[in-house]
């Protein structure tokens, strides 16, 4: 299974994965282990193996996360390269893994809709549905923690919460299963989709 993270800045993309990576270590036992390669510093992912998995068609009990969470802000846009992003994600799951990622940078028009079409059902976007004013106010916090001012214009913002809309269409019409859910319950549906116990 391949699953996709998709909203706008500020919508609790990066919260969500710190938090997944956070309840495979300390509450399911499974601790990650982070990839390098080199000519980089921070790791290119991380991969590790899931207890208590239901067996199905689509569940896999090794999972791998690509891109790092050490910032504030991270997943697959800190590697920022979209062909060696897709490359990670399609050479991972090749091998059996279950490849969970996220990055605005990600919602790619034509590598997303090809790579779900290869996929089918067994690649799901879970769309977060955070409110446009609630992104743009966790925005702001993370600037202002980093010392700097409110955003000056919305527009990039606005824009990406309308591709994340957009994308996730274009993802269902090739073939992906698309959930939307709010960021409070997001952690909970992504462990379900992984099949947990």
């Amino acid at each position: 299974m391949i699953i996709q993270i998709v909203g706008t800045s500020g919508s609790g993309k990066s919260h969500l994965m710190r938090s997944f990576l956070k309840w495979a270590a300390e509450s399911n036992g499974a601790l990650p282990f982070k990839e390098y390669i080199e000519g980089r510093e921070a790791p290119i992912g991380y991969f590790f193996r899931l207890k208590g998995v239901q067996k199905s068609k689509n569940s896999r009990q090794d999972i791998y996360v690509p891109g790092h969470y050490d910032a504030p802000t991270g997943g697959c846009d800190t590697i920022h390269d979209v062909k060696q992003v897709f490359t990670l994600i399609k050479d991972n799951y090749k091998i059996g893994r279950t490849v969970v990622f996220e990055g605005l940078f990600c919602m790619n028009q034509t590598r997303g809709p090809a790579l779900a079409a290869e996929v089918g059902k067994g690649f799901v976007v879970l769309q977060l549905t955070t409110p446009l004013a609630t992104c743009l106010s966790s925005i702001n916090e993370r600037r202002a923690e980093r010392g700097e001012g409110d955003l000056d214009t919305k527009k990039n913002t606005i824009q990406n919460y309308k591709r994340a809309e957009n994308f996730s269409y274009r993802m269902r019409d090739a073939g992906a299963r698309v959930i939307r859910t709010n960021r409070d319950e997001a952690l909970d549906k992504l462990v379900s989709l992984l099949g947990v116990s």
